[in-house]
């Protein structure tokens, strides 16, 4: 993908120098539960020395240690690598937003853009804390994009997707989410989803979510190409290929050995092909509509 010496965009909250986040504070209820037997040792001076020694060793796990860390020690290392990542990630964001920002003034609306959020191991977000590693995830309570870039390496060295378009894929299904939840998608799937009866119903229609996301992404690679000009050869076989690789069947397979198709919530390697390459061959929002779809 073409994208150096190109806009990056300023909407971005770079995380990757904070310490991940443990999530090993102690709760107020932790604090209460506590207390009969932190007012026990209080009352002698080797109870006192307990408690110093476990007020030290608590300062130095969760505030001290990470800070010295710093996180993972693969961007540590190559931190002009990682510079390089989050330099393309943002360029791409930029893209999402030129591109989805022409859109909706068609529709005479203004494009409120998400804020990109740039992080290494774990974070918060308006969502609750995000595990390491677990991907990159759209919030709609704070309507903010969550990229663990460590995310980028396993889907390279785990499922086989490696190339920048792979990873600007990723990054426009996240945005896709954005788009769902302006166009009000998202709500009116969790209302449904409340009267639904049965966990496979529920995933059938997160199924959906997912795919029209998917459509989102490739629309947005049609509409970038003829903005940009910035696909090489190659690259959208790469954004398929990610596709293919994250598919609920696949990842399944490669977990257990099976697939369990009634707990998917992403959809089939073929299917997520499909709808990116829906979205990326016609240019058209109406052909996303995987809720009126029958395939």
């Amino acid at each position: 993908m073409k994208w150096r010496d190109r806009k990056q965009s300023s909407n971005v909250d770079d995380r990757r120098s904070q310490p991940g986040y443990t999530g090993g504070g102690l709760s107020l209820g932790t604090i209460f539960f506590l207390w009969p037997f932190i007012r026990t040792l209080l009352r002698s001076k080797s109870g006192k020395l307990v408690i110093g020694i476990g007020v030290i060793a608590y300062v130095g796990y969760f505030v001290i240690l990470p800070r010295v860390s710093g996180g993972s020690g693969s961007h540590v290392a190559n931190e002009q690598a990682d510079d390089e990542l989050a330099a393309f990630i943002k360029t791409v964001h930029a893209d999402t937003d030129a591109v989805w920002s022409r859109v909706f003034a068609q529709a005479g609306v203004r494009y409120p853009s998400p804020t990109l959020v740039l992080y290494r191991e774990s974070t918060l977000s308006g969502c609750g804390p995000s595990g390491r590693r677990m991907g990159p995830f759209y919030c709609p309570t704070d309507q903010k994009i969550y990229v663990d870039l460590d995310f980028f390496e396993d889907l390279k060295r785990q499922h086989g997707a490696d190339g920048d378009f792979a990873q600007a894929y990723v990054l426009a299904h996240e945005v896709g989410h954005h788009i769902q939840n302006l166009e009000g998608t998202l709500d009116r799937v969790e209302r449904a989803k409340q009267i639904q009866f049965g966990e496979s119903r529920k995933n059938a229609l997160q199924v959906r979510v997912e795919l029209q996301a998917d459509c989102y992404a490739g629309l947005w690679a049609n509409y970038a190409q003829k903005q940009f000009d910035m696909l090489e050869e190659g690259d959208v076989e790469e954004a398929l290929l990610a596709a293919a690789a994250i598919g609920d069947d696949r990842l399944q397979k490669q977990a257990q050995g099976f697939s369990i198709p009634h707990t998917f919530t992403h959809g089939r390697s073929k299917q997520r092909v499909e709808w990116f390459y829906r979205g990326f061959s016609s240019g058209s929002l109406a052909e996303c509509d995987t809720f009126q779809a029958t395939k």
